[in-house]
C-alpha cells in the first residue's frame, strides 16, 4: 500500500503508511484519522512482520486498520463524530469494527445482486 488521497463526502483525506518514527502519533495503535489535518495514518507493519506473536497475513491487517479508520473519517465529515463516546468499550470503537470488518462481505453480497 502507498500513500494517496481519497474523498470523504466532499473532503480530500490523505492517506499515509510509515512506522512511529515518522508518526509518533502511532505509538501503540495500528492507525489513527486525525479530523483536524485530514489525514490517515496506518502502521506500514514492517516493525511487526515475522515477529512471534504477529498476526500471519500482515497486509490483510492493514487493510482491516486503513478500512477502520476511513470509516471515522466518515463518521466525521457526516457530523457523527460528536454524537459518540470515545471509552475503552463503546459504541463508536464497536461500531466501526464491525463495519471495517464486515463491510467486504457486505459489498460481495450487493455487488452479486447488483445493488451498486
Amino acid at each position: 500500500m502507498q500513500d494517496c488521497k481519497v474523498n470523504i463526502l466532499g473532503t480530500e483525506y490523505s492517506i499515509k503508511f510509515g512506522d512511529e518514527e515518522k508518526y509518533p502519533s502511532l505509538e501503540g495503535i495500528d492507525g489513527y484519522c486525525d479530523s483536524s489535518t485530514k489525514e490517515i495514518v496506518v502502521d506500514n507493519m514492517k516493525k511487526t512482520e515475522g515477529k512471534v506473536g504477529a498476526k500471519g497475513n500482515l497486509k490483510d491487517y492493514q487493510k482491516t486498520c486503513l478500512r477502520h479508520e476511513i470509516i471515522h473519517a466518515f463518521m466525521e465529515e457526516s457530523g457523527l463524530s460528536g454524537n459518540f463516546e470515545h471509552k475503552t468499550i463503546g459504541i463508536e470503537e464497536t461500531t466501526v469494527d464491525w463495519f471495517a470488518i464486515q463491510s467486504p462481505k457486505i459489498f460481495k453480497v450487493f455487488t452479486e445482486l447488483d445493488l451498486l
